[in-house]
């Protein structure tokens, strides 16, 4: 499977998409020394989808105290939730890893979806 094929669409610029995919046991730096995997992506992910789904959550559920809407979030977003968007979509697939894909645990789908929204903000 492609990136493509996921997306739907061809990016313009592959490389933070290549980025999402790099596992850090890959150990590549850039010219600063910077590490070049997915883990910041990942960061800049997570705060992505949790401003997303609370801003859909504001405007669709209006009766919805904080209470309410925080717990309706945190579901959304859960690592639970995140690894099974991860797993459906197989981006395990992509993963560049001098790990054995086998030996990840459950967490690197869930990870790897955030990686990707990350990449496409």
């Amino acid at each position: 499977m492609e990136i493509n094929q996921i997306l739907g669409f061809k990016p313009k610029d592959i490389k933070y998409f290549r980025k999402a995919f790099t596992h850090r046991s890959m150990n590549i730096k850039d010219s600063e020394g910077n590490a070049i995997n997915y883990e910041r992506l990942e960061f800049l992910g997570d705060a992505m989808l949790s401003a997303v789904i609370a801003s859909h959550l504001y405007l669709e559920v209006p009766s919805g105290d904080e209470g309410y809407l925080t717990k309706m979030r945190s579901k959304i977003v859960s690592r639970e939730h995140l690894n099974e968007l991860g797993k459906d979509l197989g981006l395990i697939t992509l993963v560049e890893s001098k790990i054995p894909k086998g030996q990840f645990g459950d967490n690197i789908h869930g990870n790897l979806f955030e990686a990707l929204v990350g990449a496409i903000f």
